[in-house]
């Protein structure tokens, strides 16, 4: 195999901070570039697999000298994942002195269950979350995952992708978890406010936007306070009330 024809593995969700990692390396790099999608029940899914689709369209018209390397995305349902002991006790160990998403947890199994030694998993440096991530960026469970953005904002990542000129592929990037008739951004969601707070509110209806700004105290306090407290009364009714819905 030469060096042209290596693969990169990439989760990819039709957001902006997976949008930016995979046009980058399409860019950059003369690796295959293989995109993994996981199918879930969220009110999202069928808005980020949309997305993707017409991300790839459109980069493809635009480079078509690209196209070759962007090998077709993985889509595979999350309910036919394996769960895995070893996964599973590691991640309630972890839990107990700090927050880790569900989603990692799902996109471990995968890339047990499937044998993927590496792959790349876009999280960026957001208010209050880089305490988390230290938390959990070692673990064995994650031993498969790499974070070629871990170091970046999405303000960088605008600003990179402004200069090299590929910004009008990051303006079709989806984001809301809850997206309304029409696929408007709701505004209430984390990745709302976030993309407010990241100066991508052009994105949101005006009464969207209003919403999310409201939140950003809110959201910031929590974020920064969640490791803290997280046995209190208040943060478990926070998680169970709100958590992977807004």
């Amino acid at each position: 195999m030469t060096k042209s024809e290596e693969t990169i593995h990439v989760f990819w969700t039709g957001g902006l901070d997976s949008t930016f990692t995979l046009i980058r390396l399409l860019h950059t790099s003369t690796m295959l570039v293989q995109p993994h999608y996981l199918v879930g029940s969220e009110e999202s899914t069928g808005n980020e697999i949309d997305t993707m689709v017409r991300i790839r369209r459109a980069f493809v018209a635009q480079y078509p000298e690209l196209e070759s390397r962007f090998l077709q995305s993985i889509l595979t349902n999350q309910h036919v994942i394996p769960e895995f002991e070893d996964i599973n006790e590691e991640l309630e160990t972890l839990r107990k002195t700090g927050k880790v998403a569900e989603q990692y947890e799902t996109m471990a199994n995968y890339c047990k269950a499937y044998k993927i030694d590496k792959i790349e998993v876009s999280l960026t440096s957001i208010t209050g979350e880089k305490d988390s991530f230290e938390h959990f960026r070692n673990a064995a469970a994650f031993k498969s995952f790499t974070y070629p953005t871990i170091g970046l904002s999405k303000r960088d990542m605008f600003k990179i992708a402004r200069k090299n000129h590929w910004d009008a592929t990051l303006n079709m990037t989806s984001f809301c978890r809850r997206p309304k008739k029409k696929v408007k951004a709701c505004g209430v969601c984390g990745p709302c406010v976030d993309a407010v707070m990241s100066g991508m509110g052009y994105r949101l209806p005006l009464g969207s936007r209003l919403k999310a700004n409201i939140q950003i105290p809110f959201r910031n306090y929590y974020r920064k306070n969640y490791l803290k407290h997280d046995q209190s009364k208040f943060f478990i009714w926070i998680r169970k009330k709100f958590e992977g819905k807004f």
